[in-house]
C-alpha cells in the first residue's frame, strides 16, 4: 500500500516558493465568485499581492466584482479607479446604482458619476442615470439632481429623458416647495419634442398645478390625455383630489371622484384615504366616517393614514376624547402604530393642556418599543410652551439631541413669557450647538429681539440671512415691520417696507402693517399710497386696517382736507371704494358734519352706488339731533324708498321724526308697529333730544301711552324722570315714578337722586331731607351725587350749617367729596366772610390732594372781600396764580370791586389788565358780544383800563355780572345770619309736611301723582311717624 502524503493549503505551498499560473488562480476564483464567498476572494488576493503572485486582467476584474457584490464599494471604487484597463461600465454602473440603493448615498453616487463621466469618458446606462435623478428627487436634493440632467445632456452622453425621468423631477421639485420649476421642466423637455408624456408623468403634473394653486388648468391637461388616448386611474385622480382638498373645494372633490366612477375606475386605499382626510380637514368628521364605512365595505382596509387623518381632525376641533377612542379601536384591530400616530395625539392633549395624558402617552409609546424622536419631543414642548410652562419644555429638551424646531419652540414660548433671561439663555445654546438657522427661527429670533429693545441685534438678523443662504420670507418683512411700527421706528419700518416690495412675494399683512404703523404715526397720505397698491396687487384689504386709515385720514385732518384723501381712493375699485365714502359719512356725521356727509351721500347717489342704511341713519339722526328739519324730509324719503319700512333703521328714524315734529302722530304710528327691534335703538336717543329741547312733557307722554308698542328700558324712564325734575314738573316725575313700580320695577339710588335734585331746585328743602332719610330705611346706599346735591341746594339758599352736616355725613360714609362740592361749601361761607372756615376747607382739600380750581379761587377771594382784607385777597391771588390757577369771572370781579372800595385803583388796574388776558373771561365776554349785539367789550374795558377809568370799567363789569347770571331765587345776601341756624322750627316742618304731603304717597312705596299745582309734592313718607328739625336728628 502506497503512503499518500496529505495534502498541504495553499498558503503553505506559496510559502515553499510554489507559483501557481493566472489560469488555476482564475478558475479558483471564479469557482469562490459561483459560490457567492466574495469576502474571501478579497483574503484570496491578498495573500497573492503578499507573495507575488502572478495575475492578469481577468484576476483583477473578478477581484473587483468581488468588492462591489460585497457592498464595499469604497475599497471598489478606488481599485477600479487604480486599475482603469480592467474596469467595464456595467462595473461603474453596479457601483453607482449600489451607492444609490445600498449605500443610500445618493451625493457620494453623484460624485463617482461625475468622475467617471468626466475624467475617465465612461458612460454609464442610462437606467443608472435614471435612478440617480429618481434618488436626489425623492431626497429633495434637487440641486444635484439638476447636475445629472447636465450631465445627461452633454455631447458624449446624450442619454434621454424619458417618463420615469420627468415624473421624478416634477414630484422632486415639489417636494421641495417650488413646483413652478417642474412644470416648467416638463415644458422644455415637450416643446423640444423628445418626450411624450405618459400617465405617470402626467400625475406628476397634475400634482405640481395642485401644489400652485392652478387647478383649473388640470382639466386641460385630462383632456389632452383622453385625446391622445392615455388610460386614466385612480392615482391621477387622487391627485386631482388632493388639489380640490388643499383648496377646501369639497364639491369638486365628490365631484371628480363621481366622475372617476362613471369612467369604470374603482377606488382604492388611497382614493378613500384623500375623501376621509379631505372631509377631515375641513372638520366634518362625520362625512369622513361615512366614507370609511364605505371604503371597508367595498373591502378595502383603511391603513394606518386613513385613521390619522380622522384622528388628526378631531384633534383640530378639540375632540380629542374622540381622536383617543379611534386610537384605541386602531389598537383593537392590530395596526401597527408608529410615532406619528402617538404625535397627533401628545399635539391634541397638549394644546388642551392635560400634560398628565401627554406624559402617559409618552411613556406608552416607549412600552411600545417606540423610541421617542426628536419630534414627539417637540411636540411635548410645544404644548408647554402654549400654556406658561416654557422653562419645563426647555429642561425637556435637554433629554434629546435638540434642533432647530426644538429651539425656535422654547424661543417663541419665553418670547410669549417676556421671558428675557430665557431667550438669552436659549440663543447661547443655539450658539454652542452649532445649529443652522432657518427662516422660521430668523423670525422667532428677530420677534423675541424686538420684544427685548435690541433693534441693532435686529438688523444685524435680519441683514445676515443673506449670508446664512436665506431667504426672508413674508413672516420675515411683517415681523420687521409690525416691530419698528409699534416701537415708532417708521423710517426703519418703511425701508423693510420697500425692501418687501421688490421681491415677488405677495402678503397683505405685510401692506396691512405698514398701513397701520403709518396710521398711528399720523402719516395718512403714505398710508392711502400702500393702500392702492395693495389694491393694485389684487390682494385682500383687511378691514380694521381700512377703519384704522379712514379714523386716521379725519383725525389728522382737516374737513376739506380729509374729504381730498378720500377721494384719492377713487382708484381702490367700486366696490371698496363706495365702502370708503360710506365710512367717511358715518365719520363725518360723527364730527357733526352732517352738510358734508350729506354732500357725500348724494356724490354716491348721482354716480348709481349704494348708500348703506347706516348712512342714512347717520346724517338723518344728526340732522334731528341738532333740529335741522328742513333736510330731513329728502333724505328720508330716498331711505325710505330704497330699504323699506321694514327695515328697523328706517322704522327707528321714521318714528323720530313723528315724535319730534308731532307726539300724537308719532303715538299713532308707535300703535300700528310691532316691531320690537325698535328696543335697543328708539327710545333712548328720541327721548334725548325731546328732553334737550324742553319738552320733557312730550317725552312723558310717549313711555307712558305707548303701552307695549314701544319697548322702553329702565334707562329711558330714569332720563325722562331726570328731564321732568329738571324741568320743574315734579307731579308728572312722581306719577312716573309710580307708573314705573307699577310695571314691577324698583327706583335706584338715580331716579332718587334726580328727585332729590328736581327738589331741591324747587326749593322744597324739607322733602328732599324727608327723601334722603327714607333712602337709607329703604336699604338703599346714597351715592356722592346724593349728598353733593343737597349740599349744593344747602350751600346755594344759605343754610351753611346743615350743609356743614351733610358733608360731613358724606365724609363718614367714605366718600371723598370732589372739588365741586368744595366749591359749594366755599361759596357759601366766602358769602358771610367766615375766612377761617374757608381756610379750613383749603387745607382739607390740600391734605386730600384736591387740586383747587378757578371757582375755589373765586370763592376764597370772596371771602377775602366780604371781610375787607384786600392785602389778603391779593397775596391768595398771587400765590395761586404762580400754580398757573386764576380766578374765574367773578373772582377777578370781587377782587377789582374790592380794591376799587378800598381806594386801590392801580392794583385794580393791574388786575382788570390781567383779567382781560384770562382765556377763560375772554370766552365768556365773547358769549356776551353775542347776546347783547355790541362791539367787542374787551376792547372797550381795555380802553378803560389804559385810560385809567377803573370805576367805569367796574360799572361794565357789573353790566356783565347781571347778564351772566340773572335774578335768582337765592339771595344770601339780604337773607341774614338766621337762615343759618336752622331750616325750619319744629312746628313748621310739621304743618308743611302734612299739608304738601299727598295720602297717596304716604302708604310706603305706592307712589301717586299729585293734583295740587300748588304744592310740591315728596316722593313718599317712609318709616317716620312725626318731623323734626334736621339739625336736631343725630343723623345729620
Amino acid at each position: 500500500m502506497l503512503f499518500h502524503p496529505p495534502p498541504l493549503s495553499l498558503q503553505t505551498l506559496l510559502k515553499r516558493g510554489f507559483t501557481p499560473t493566472p489560469k488555476p488562480i482564475n478558475r479558483f476564483l471564479l469557482f469562490l465568485f459561483h459560490l457567492q464567498k466574495f469576502n474571501l476572494i478579497s483574503h484570496f488576493f491578498s495573500q497573492l499581492q503578499t507573495n507575488n503572485a502572478p495575475t492578469n486582467p481577468r484576476t483583477l476584474s473578478l477581484l473587483a466584482w468581488a468588492l462591489l457584490k460585497s457592498h464595499k464599494f469604497e475599497q471598489a471604487e478606488q481599485f477600479m479607479h487604480t486599475h482603469l484597463k480592467i474596469t467595464h461600465p456595467f462595473m461603474w454602473d453596479t457601483l453607482i446604482q449600489g451607492l444609490c440603493t445600498q449605500r443610500l448615498d445618493p451625493e457620494k453616487a453623484l460624485s463617482v458619476l461625475q468622475r467617471s463621466v468626466r475624467d475617465r469618458a465612461v458612460v454609464p446606462s442610462s437606467f443608472t442615470f435614471c435612478l440617480m435623478v429618481h434618488e436626489l428627487s425623492s431626497k429633495g436634493l434637487m440641486g444635484m439632481a439638476v447636475e445629472v440632467l447636465e450631465l445627461m445632456a452633454e455631447d458624449g452622453v446624450r442619454c434621454p429623458f424619458d417618463d420615469f425621468v420627468c415624473s421624478s423631477v416634477i414630484s422632486g421639485f415639489c417636494r421641495v416647495g417650488k413646483p413652478e420649476i417642474g412644470v416648467d421642466f416638463f415644458k422644455s423637455v415637450t416643446d423640444c419634442g423628445g418626450l411624450r408624456p405618459n400617465v405617470v408623468t402626467c400625475t406628476a403634473l397634475v400634482g405640481a398645478l395642485c401644489k400652485m394653486g392652478r387647478i383649473g388648468e388640470v382639466c386641460g391637461l385630462v383632456q389632452w390625455m383622453e385625446k391622445e388616448g392615455l388610460g386614466l386611474d385612480v392615482v391621477l385622480y387622487s391627485a386631482w383630489a388632493c388639489g380640490y382638498v388643499e383648496e377646501r373645494v369639497l364639491v369638486e372633490v365628490l365631484r371628480r371622484m363621481r366622475e372617476m366612477e362613471e369612467k369604470g375606475i374603482g377606488h382604492d386605499c388611497v382614493s378613500y384615504t384623500v375623501l376621509v382626510d379631505g372631509f377631515s380637514k375641513l372638520g366634518d368628521v362625520e362625512k369622513s366616517f361615512t366614507f370609511l364605512a364605505k371604503m371597508i365595505k367595498e373591502g378595502h382596509r383603511p391603513n394606518k393614514v386613513t385613521y390619522s387623518a380622522i384622528m388628526s381632525a378631531y384633534c383640530k376641533k378639540g375632540k380629542v376624547e374622540e381622536a383617543f377612542s379611534v386610537f384605541e379601536g386602531m389598537k383593537e384591530l392590530g395596526i401597527e402604530m408608529d410615532e406619528y400616530v402617538f404625535v397627533i395625539l401628545i399635539d391634541g392633549f397638549g394644546r388642551r393642556g392635560d400634560f398628565n395624558k401627554v406624559f402617559s402617552l409618552f411613556d406608552e409609546m416607549e412600552r411600545s418599543g417606540i423610541s421617542p424622536s426628536v419630534v414627539a419631543y417637540n411636540v411635548v414642548m410645544n404644548g408647554l410652551s402654549k400654556h406658561g410652562r416654557t422653562l419645563e419644555a426647555d429642561e425637556l429638551s435637554k433629554n434629546v439631541a435638540a434642533d432647530v424646531i426644538t429651539y425656535s419652540t422654547l424661543l417663541h414660548g419665553y418670547t410669549a413669557e417676556e421671558n428675557i433671561p430665557g431667550i438669552l439663555q436659549t440663543r447661547k445654546r443655539i450658539e454652542e450647538a452649532g445649529i443652522a438657522m432657518d427662516v422660521v427661527m430668523c423670525n422667532v429670533l428677530i420677534k423675541a429681539l424686538f420684544m427685548m429693545g435690541a433693534f441693532e441685534d435686529v438688523y444685524a438678523l435680519y441683514k445676515g440671512m443673506s449670508e446664512m443662504d436665506l431667504v426672508p420670507n413674508s413672516v420675515t418683512y411683517c415681523t420687521m415691520i409690525d416691530g419698528y411700527c409699534k416701537v415708532g421706528r417708521i423710517d426703519e419700518a418703511l425701508e423693510v417696507f420697500d425692501e418687501f416690495r421688490k421681491t415677488s412675494i405677495l402678503s397683505s399683512a405685510c401692506y396691512n402693517s405698514i398701513i397701520n404703523g403709518l396710521c398711528k404715526n399720523g402719516m395718512a397720505e403714505l398710508a392711502i399710497d400702500a393702500l392702492l397698491e395693495l389694491n393694485h396687487s389684487g390682494l385682500e384689504l383687511n378691514i380694521p386696517t381700512f377703519r384704522m386709515l379712514m379714523k386716521t385720514i379725519f383725525a389728522e385732518n382737516s374737513t376739506k382736507e380729509a374729504l381730498d384723501l378720500v377721494y384719492r381712493m377713487d382708484g381702490l375699485g367700486p366696490d371698496i371704494y363706495n365702502a370708503v365714502c360710506n365710512d367717511s359719512i358715518f365719520l363725518l356725521c360723527q364730527r357733526g358734519l352732517l352738510d358734508d356727509a350729506n354732500h357725500m351721500c348724494m356724490m354716491l347717489k348721482k354716480r348709481g352706488q349704494p348708500v348703506t342704511g347706516k348712512s342714512y341713519y347717520s346724517i338723518l339722526r344728526g340732522y334731528l339731533s341738532n333740529g335741522n328739519r328742513e333736510k330731513i324730509m329728502p333724505l328720508l324719503n330716498s331711505f325710505l324708498k330704497e330699504y323699506g319700512l321694514v327695515e328697523p333703521m328706517v322704522q327707528s328714524i321714521l318714528a323720530c321724526y313723528l315724535c319730534l315734529k308731532d307726539v300724537n302722530s308719532a303715538l299713532q304710528y308707535l300703535g300700528k308697529t310691532v316691531d320690537y327691534s325698535l328696543a335697543d335703538i328708539f327710545p333712548a336717543s328720541i327721548l334725548k333730544i325731546l328732553l334737550k329741547e324742553g319738552r320733557s312733557l312730550d317725552a312723558y307722554k310717549l313711555v307712558t301711552e305707548t303701552q307695549d308698542n314701544l319697548p322702553v328700558t329702565y334707562v329711558d324712564y330714569a332720563i325722562v324722570i331726570d328731564g321732568l325734575c329738571k324741568g320743574g314738573y315734579l307731579n308728572k316725575a312722581l306719577d312716573l315714578c309710580a307708573f314705573v313700580e307699577r310695571k314691577g320695577m324698583k327706583l335706584n339710588i338715580v331716579i332718587y337722586n334726580s328727585i332729590i335734585n328736581g327738589l331741591c331746585h324747587e326749593g322744597c328743602l324739607i322733602e328732599a331731607f324727608r327723601l334722603l332719610d327714607s333712602i337709607e330705611k329703604l336699604n338703599l346706599v346714597p351715592s356722592e351725587i346724593t349728598y353733593a346735591t343737597v349740599v349744593y341746594a344747602l350751600c346755594r339758599e344759605g343754610f351753611l350749617l346743615d350743609a356743614e352736616h351733610i358733608f360731613r355725613k358724606m365724609v363718614l360714609k367714605g366718600f371723598q367729596p370732589k372739588v365741586q362740592v368744595y366749591n359749594s361749601l366755599l361759596d357759601g361761607i366766602s358769602k358771610f366772610g367766615q375766612l377761617e372756615k374757608a381756610f379750613e376747607l383749603l387745607n382739607d382739600m390740600e391734605t386730600k390732594y384736591i387740586e383747587p380750581d378757578s371757582l375755589t379761587i373765586s370763592a376764597a377771594i370772596n371771602c377775602y372781600c366780604q371781610k375787607g382784607d384786600m392785602q389778603g385777597a391779593l397775596e391768595f391771588y398771587y400765590k395761586f396764580k404762580r400754580k398757573d390757577v386764576s380766578p374765574d369771572f367773578f373772582g377777578f370781579l370781587y377782587l377789582i370791586r374790592g380794591l376799587c372800595t378800598k381806594g386801590r385803583m392801580e392794583e385794580a388796574r393791574s388786575v382788570l389788565r390781567e383779567m382781560l388776558q384770562s382765556k377763560n373771561v375772554a370766552e365768556l365776554m365773547n358769549i356776551v358780544n353775542k347776546e347783547v349785539d355790541t362791539e367787542s367789550i374787551s376792547d372797550f374795558l381795555a380802553t378803560l383800563c389804559e385810560q385809567g377809568r377803573v370805576q367805569e370799567a367796574v360799572t361794565v363789569l357789573n353790566e356783565i355780572a347781571c347778564i351772566l347770571i340773572p335774578v335768582q331765587r337765592l339771595s344770601t345776601y339780604n337773607q341774614g345770619f338766621h337762615k343759618r341756624e336752622k331750616i325750619y322750627e319744629y312746628k313748621d316742618l310739621g304743618s308743611k309736611c302734612s299739608s304738601i304731603l299727598p295720602s297717596s304717597c304716604k302708604s310706603g312705596s305706592n307712589l301717586g301723582s299729585c293734583d295740587d299745582k300748588d304744592n310740591c309734592c315728596t316722593l313718599c313718607q317712609r318709616g317716620t311717624s312725626e318731623s323734626k328739625s334736621i339739625s336736631e336728628r343725630n343723623a345729620f
